[in-house]
């Protein structure tokens, strides 16, 4: 049986000195709180430097975005052809099939999830939507102009999630290159579920993928297959159109689409982070030994000379 923990929804306003600071660093057993008005400051002291999960009710208070709508997306972009990501690979799709497709789904009939779908790359219409940057998740380190423009993958990365009703995630997993995500909810609502890295062990590691779990649905697991399972605590969140939630690396997660939604997730890199991103890649990176060499060197080195800007700012 999975033992669901608890979720405090009650709103939590911080105030100077960092008041809206969690008492645990365990996140499964302090639940999510939900802010608004949180500072920059505040927000890097309470949540990324302790790499705590907050649900933010007024982020994205500035984008047009929050008035999109199945109707409005179809009628301003529904002509432009999009890359979705599966576990099969990329696929290309019409938008408009896929919001048609999605905006049919059931939970008897489920429509293909379309995730990862870049914004300014697919849909250029949309990207003046999605402006200005999350405060929160500047400065992103990884487009400093100490770096080649787009190293690895495009700056700035906004990527667009589209799912109906029983549409899902296919597995438990990390975000890759180490990349903090904030998860901005626009249309409908998203079950958005957490668990915590403490609980790495409970959850079946992929063996030749150290940032997905053998865990499908969470929902219908078998525990005579993963039996360890059966210690695992996730924390499960309704996203309500206008929350952002913070998402920091290296916490495991899934999502469930109960109808259709639309979510935007911003991806992030600082001095929390950083040293992760280098590590997957002097795994992951091309080319020979010694480019690889001498990027990480490089890359270490970026990480160094932004610290210090930071912490000159209070803010590393």
């Amino acid at each position: 049986m999975i033992h669901t923990a608890v979720i405090n929804e009650t709103s939590h306003a911080p105030g100077s000195g960092g008041t809206c600071c969690l008492n645990s660093s365990n996140v499964a057993d302090s639940g999510v709180p939900r802010v608004e008005n949180l500072s920059y400051r505040d927000f890097v002291f309470d949540f990324q430097r302790k790499r705590r999960p907050v649900i933010i009710t007024d982020a994205t208070q500035e984008w047009a975005a929050r008035a999109w709508t199945p109707e409005s997306l179809k009628q301003k972009v529904g002509h432009r052809q999009v890359e979705i990501r599966t576990q099969s690979g990329a696929q290309s799709w019409a938008f408009e099939e896929l919001i048609e497709l999605s905006a049919a789904s059931t939970n008897n009939s489920v429509a293909p999830y379309a995730r990862n779908i870049d914004v300014r790359r697919d849909l250029p219409e949309l990207w003046p939507d999605l402006q200005p940057r999350l405060k929160y998740a500047s400065p992103d380190w990884k487009s400093t102009k100490l770096l080649p423009k787009d190293f690895v993958f495009p700056n700035g990365l906004e990527e667009l999630f589209l799912g109906g009703q029983g549409a899902s995630f296919p597995q438990l997993h990390v975000d890759y290159w180490g990349m903090d995500g904030f998860v901005s909810q626009l249309y409908g609502r998203k079950e958005f579920i957490l668990i915590d890295p403490a609980q790495t062990p409970f959850l079946y590691v992929d063996p030749t993928d150290e940032l997905g779990s053998l865990i499908g649905d969470i929902d219908n697991v078998d525990l005579q297959q993963f039996p360890l399972f059966a210690n695992v605590d996730p924390i499960r969140l309704i996203l309500q159109p206008g929350d952002t939630l913070y998402n920091p690396n290296g916490v495991w997660h899934t999502a469930k689409m109960p109808e259709f939604s639309l979510t935007i997730i911003t991806a992030a890199w600082h001095s929390s982070n950083w040293w992760k991103f280098c590590g997957q890649y002097r795994h992951w990176g091309t080319g020979s030994r010694f480019r690889r060499a001498t990027v990480l060197a490089w890359l270490i080195a970026v990480g160094a000379l932004l610290g210090v800007r930071d912490r000159c700012s209070n803010l590393g």
